[in-house]
């Protein structure tokens, strides 16, 4: 179970990077594939998050979920500025924050059972 579960998700990853283009190409760079290719990069700086869960630290969750919320936050941020001209930053804080609470929850309960992080060494319990 753990091994397929974890062939899912990396074919999700390699997948995007074949159809994003295919997409590009065969519907042009409409606003829909702009918001994919900002979250494609925004995916790219998760995944460079993942140092932080290597340190040595009780702090390394609390710092990673820090740092995806602040990635999350900046792009939807970004994202909301360039569509609208505007931001809401209060509706935009009070919308994003439960929802990726919930997501991030989602998945450290991955990485803690099918994922081959180890979120709690031995040295820390």
């Amino acid at each position: 179970m753990k091994n397929r579960l974890h062939h899912v998700f990396l074919t999700v990853g390699l997948g995007t990077l074949i159809f994003v283009p295919m997409l590009i190409i065969d519907n042009g760079l409409n606003d829909s594939m702009k918001s994919v290719l900002i979250w494609l990069g925004a995916s790219v700086l998760y995944g460079l998050s993942f140092i932080i869960l290597e340190l040595k630290t009780i702090f390394r969750i609390p710092l990673h979920f820090a740092a995806c919320f602040a990635i999350t936050f900046a792009v939807r941020l970004g994202y909301n500025y360039l569509m609208n001209g505007e931001v809401h930053l209060k509706k935009l804080f009070m919308v994003t924050l439960p929802l990726f609470i919930v997501i991030y929850a989602v998945l450290l309960l991955y990485m803690r059972y099918f994922g081959n992080i180890e979120l709690l060494k031995k040295s820390d319990e």
